[in-house]
């Protein structure tokens, strides 16, 4: 049976306007549930739990909801870890939402080393503390995991054995506040690393597990533009994240050019989902990266087949499987 690794990234919107809790994570996290639940597959949930911290700090009420889903998502086996976004140390609740007064600290590499360790040390602990499991498993807000080295001492301390904040091929430079660069990662599935993300490490005490990327004809991409806007389709989410720069400028260029590709269901006409996934049906293990936020109906369906037709892992079970 092929294998997958089903990844969420459990967070609200990051931009302009965060959404709310109840329609951007817990409404579509609930409906992922109970599709893990119905085929008895298993899923890995980053939390963001900078988020989590902020809650804490100002006494919100959606703490509550979102402390009962990780708790449910923990009892149907399947894997709630790690995930960071600094950025919320400057986020205050408005109207029901949040407004972030500055993106100063979007990446970790904004603080300073102890900070960095203090911010694992209290994420780990709260984490634990709402699910009686302590996270083994990364991923970096933003992919900022590159360099690793301002990292490595706070994983070591906190127990963090799995990273998953690595896209292949892809590389991005917008200083100071996002940055990585994955063009040298090894072309494996999965590979040990030391002190740095992107060079593999035979005895390396990290697990990698990158992203699965893959190259995409411009042409499908853009017949999938075309179905999803017939289709008008909205995701669950009610916010709107951080624009990236110059996509509109680039549309003709990507139509007659390979695109590289991250695995996912988000943004995938059945059409797309269909043509990605043969793309890729021959690897090792796939690795897919979502967002309860970002999913809509037709995800959902995409979602539902690669639980029904693929062998899925905890990661408990990818650190036995492949550490």
């Amino acid at each position: 049976m092929p294998k997958v690794i089903l990844t969420f990234d459990y967070e609200l919107f990051l931009g302009a306007k965060s959404g709310t809790a109840q329609n951007s994570i817990l409404k579509p996290t609930y409906e992922i549930i109970k599709l893990l639940k119905k085929h008895n597959a298993k899923a890995i949930f980053f939390v963001d739990t900078t988020y989590l911290l902020a809650l804490k700090r100002f006494n919100h009420p959606d703490l509550e909801k979102i402390i009962k889903q990780l708790q449910e998502i923990i009892d149907i086996g399947s894997s709630v870890e790690l995930h960071l976004h600094p950025q919320w140390i400057d986020a205050v609740p408005k109207d029901n939402e949040w407004e972030f007064n500055s993106f100063e600290h979007y990446r970790l590499h904004s603080l300073e080393s102890k900070e960095i360790i203090e911010l694992f040390r209290e994420s780990n602990e709260f984490l634990a503390s709402i699910t009686g499991v302590k996270p083994i498993a990364f991923r970096a807000g933003g992919w900022s995991i590159t360099p690793f080295g301002p990292l490595k001492k706070a994983f070591i301390k906190n127990g963090i054995k799995i990273d998953m904040s690595v896209l292949r091929g892809f590389a991005q430079d917008e200083l100071p506040m996002h940055y990585y660069n994955f063009l040298s990662v090894p072309p494996k599935e999965f590979y040990r690393f030391e002190d740095d993300v992107t060079i593999e490490s035979e005895q390396g005490s990290f697990l990698e597990i990158p992203v699965t990327t893959f190259e995409m004809n411009g042409i499908d991409l853009l017949i999938n533009n075309i179905i999803n806007k017939f289709n008008k389709e909205h995701c669950f989410g009610d916010g709107r994240g951080l624009s990236s720069l110059g996509v509109s400028q680039n549309i003709l260029k990507r139509v007659f050019s390979k695109n590289l590709r991250k695995a996912t269901i988000e943004n995938q006409s059945s059409y797309m989902f269909k043509k990605s996934l043969n793309k890729i049906k021959d690897r090792e293990i796939l690795s897919y990266v979502m967002h309860p936020k970002t999913i809509n109906q037709t995800s959902l369906r995409n979602f539902e087949y690669l639980v029904k037709n693929y062998k899925t892992f905890n990661s408990q079970e990818l650190l036995r499987n492949y550490f």
